[in-house]
């Protein structure tokens, strides 16, 4: 059984309109990875479908389309493909139209493949196999309207994870992850305006090198660009086992973002631009001085609760077990 390589759910039902990009990094070595939209993250689970995978052969060089329904594969499609051309970067989109996805791979069109599943049944997304990392995770929305109406990933990102929809308050985004490369070094979170991508509403950097964990903004405007607000720094510096997994879990509110990892709240950040949650898009990450950012896990839940109480437990590793 091949080892998962990311996991998350959907902070939306997929539908007709959605569109996944994914993009990743195989293997030298690699022999094979999949995609799949799966119904459950229970393999024993009688009700278990795989609404689609994509497995990527590259010792036949084929690309393979499938389902599993009722307990057996099905509907099998094999392309024939110069998987050479994925053994660096790949980027696949995944589109969802009126009665069949919509493939391509490396922007060239791959295939049309007709669902058998309501799409808001296929509530994960799992990708296994030979790869090295998985450095986007988009969910967008192409139709009736294009959502987040700037649609680009910038080369220096290690992980994007747009979503299709403006955030509500009580939604709880958490992310599993970890670091390689320079204990010395930096990561970058941000969480930036969907209107005007250089507009971070909020801006962190854990810097193992000070033992800081730095808060801000970038919103003030100067001529036709934006410089960072005032930095907040108190509180415990949380990183301490540089090379140690963890999970944060990130709750939204109307007037605050509040940040928890291993269980405990670390701070609460308050918006500094009003009423601005409905514009803030989805999470974006990346390494600096040598430190590079494996992330394995997304999961976005809504919680009844506006304010997000006891949300902090999503922090702790292995709580996500029984949420799909």
């Amino acid at each position: 059984m091949s080892m998962v390589v990311f996991r998350g759910n959907f902070a939306e039902n997929l539908r007709f309109g959605h569109v996944l990009e994914i993009c990743g990094k195989a293997k030298e070595e690699a022999q094979s990875f999949s995609i799949s939209l799966k119904s459950s993250t229970d393999v024993s689970a009688d009700d278990l479908n795989v609404g689609l995978q994509i497995l990527v052969n590259f010792n036949k060089n084929v690309i393979v389309l499938r389902k599993h329904l009722n307990g057996e594969w099905c509907d099998e499609e094999s392309k024939a493909y110069e998987t050479s051309a994925l053994m660096k970067e790949f980027k696949i989109y995944i589109a969802m139209a009126d009665e069949k996805f919509h493939i391509s791979v490396n922007k060239a069109h791959l295939d049309f493949y007709k669902y058998r599943l309501r799409l808001s049944l296929l509530t994960v997304l799992e990708i296994d196999g030979d790869l090295d990392c998985v450095r986007q995770v988009d969910h967008r929305k192409y139709f009736p309207y294009s959502w987040p109406p700037i649609q680009v990933v910038e080369e220096r990102l290690q992980f994007s994870g747009d979503v299709p929809m403006p955030f509500k308050s009580g939604h709880i985004m958490v992310i599993t992850c970890k670091l390689q490369g320079n204990e010395n070094g930096r990561f970058v979170t941000q969480l930036r305006n969907i209107t005007d991508m250089e507009r971070q509403e909020f801006h962190m950097s854990v810097r193992f090198d000070t033992k800081t964990l730095v808060r801000t903004s970038k919103t003030i405007a100067v001529e036709e660009h934006y410089k960072f607000g005032d930095e907040e720094k108190g509180g415990n510096f949380p990183f301490e086992d540089f090379l140690k997994p963890f999970r944060l879990a990130f709750a939204f509110t109307d007037k605050q973002l509040i940040l928890a990892k291993d269980g405990q709240i670390l701070f609460g950040f308050k918006w500094r631009s009003p009423h601005i949650l409905p514009l803030i898009g989805g999470l974006k990450l990346f390494g600096v001085n040598g430190v590079q950012m494996v992330v394995s896990q997304l999961d976005h839940i809504q919680m009844e609760d506006d304010m997000c109480h006891g949300f902090e437990s999503y922090s702790i590793l292995d709580c996500l077990e029984n949420e799909y």
